[in-house]
């Protein structure tokens, strides 16, 4: 059965050797919840230059809010996968007025920012039944003057955390602060450390639980981790099955790393093809 999936972050362009392409997490999340046959929502803001009738967003209902700039990034990876971002435009703040009253009661909130952009109190605009994750990658990034993006340590995690039902996040987000895992896991009741090829880990009322991704060739990285986390609340919202949420996360993810950017982000039936049971 359908869900109502809504994403709350910028959509943003990603600097590519052609030119702009569209990224950001509520793009490639929105993108997969349509994609597997979901209702798909984005609360989003952007400048005068982004591309509102891009034909990759058919069928995403967004409110987009204006802003003097879009967000913009230029992602720079070494030869061990390693990422170095420049920011070159940051969008507006998205805050709890932002999210239309009559979305509120969405079956599942993503909330994504890539650039500190949604504001805490976001989180307390959703109803009980509302299933909430988050992954915050933007809220653990602060730039210098040159763009140049560092790791930040997050300074709201205890306002946010207690509220929400699943915090889904990388070892990559981890790199420059390992040791904040365990207080966001004291915090949030339900954590997920993704680490790539090498799958991940899942913590939940105290026990631990090891999963395996799909062996496949990588092409490219950027946006995997929100498809994995779009796959795995609306498989956790649908079946409350911790173990059957990370298996069939891992399979969608598997689609989106073997190419660039969007491009392979799966639909349903693509999925069933590859799902191991």
């Amino acid at each position: 059965m359908p869900t109502t999936f809504l994403s709350i972050g910028h959509f943003c362009y990603d600097v590519s050797p052609n030119g702009y392409i569209l990224g950001g997490s509520a793009s490639y999340s929105t993108l997969t919840a349509r994609n597997l046959g979901h209702h798909a929502r984005a609360v989003t803001a952007v400048g005068t230059n982004f591309d509102r009738q891009n034909s990759l967003l058919t069928g995403i209902e967004t409110v987009y809010h204006e802003s003097r700039d879009t967000t913009i990034f230029d992602n720079q990876y070494d030869e061990k996968g390693h990422r170095q971002q420049f920011i070159l435009g940051v969008a507006q703040q998205l805050k709890g007025n932002d999210v239309p009253t009559e979305w509120r009661n969405s079956d599942i909130a993503y909330l994504c920012p890539i650039a500190d952009e949604v504001s805490p109190e976001v989180v307390h605009c959703f109803g009980e039944d509302t299933l909430i994750g988050a992954t915050p990658q933007g809220w653990l990034r602060q730039w210098n003057a040159d763009g140049k993006v560092e790791a930040k340590r997050w300074e709201t995690a205890k306002d946010i955390l207690p509220y929400i039902d699943v915090l889904i996040l990388s070892d990559e987000d981890l790199r420059t602060h390992p040791d904040e895992l365990e207080k966001y896991i004291g915090l949030a009741p339900t954590v997920v450390l993704t680490q790539g090829a090498r799958g991940a880990t899942l913590f939940q009322n105290g026990t631990q639980l090891e999963s395996d991704a799909y062996p496949v060739a990588e092409v490219d990285p950027t946006g995997a981790g929100d498809v994995f986390a779009t796959a795995f609340l609306i498989n956790y919202y649908q079946n409350r099955s911790v173990e059957v949420a990370l298996n069939f996360a891992h399979c969608v993810a598997s689609f989106a790393v073997e190419g660039i950017g969007t491009s392979r982000i799966p639909k349903f039936a693509q999925v069933m093809s590859r799902l191991q049971t």
